[in-house]
């Protein structure tokens, strides 16, 4: 797949579809409602030259040791291409609708 594909992650077009995709999770997973809009950064790895996920977890996030490994699992995921755009999108279209 090349970066022209609508299934790769543009990640900063689709920074607030990663900000739902999270929150989504979280709720599901954890039963917790939050904003992660200013837990991570988007920015380009030096080495690759691709954008990245990097985390700047807050103190609440840190403390919280499932939310802290869960957000962490996600941003590794996204970072290395595993979780894909329709994987969001179709999990986001589940949620709207149920």
């Amino acid at each position: 797949m090349d970066d022209k594909e609508p299934d790769i992650l543009h990640l900063a077009r689709d920074k607030q579809m990663i900000d739902d995709y999270f929150r989504l999770i979280v709720k599901n997973e954890l039963d917790l409602n939050m904003n992660f809009s200013n837990e991570y950064i988007i920015t380009k790895n030096i080495v690759s030259k691709k954008l990245i996920l990097v985390k700047t977890f807050s103190e609440s996030i840190q403390i919280n040791s499932p939310l802290y490994f869960l957000l962490n699992a996600l941003i590794h995921k996204i970072n290395m291409g595993i979780l894909r755009r329709s994987e969001m999108m179709e999990a986001l279209k589940a949620f709207k609708e149920h």
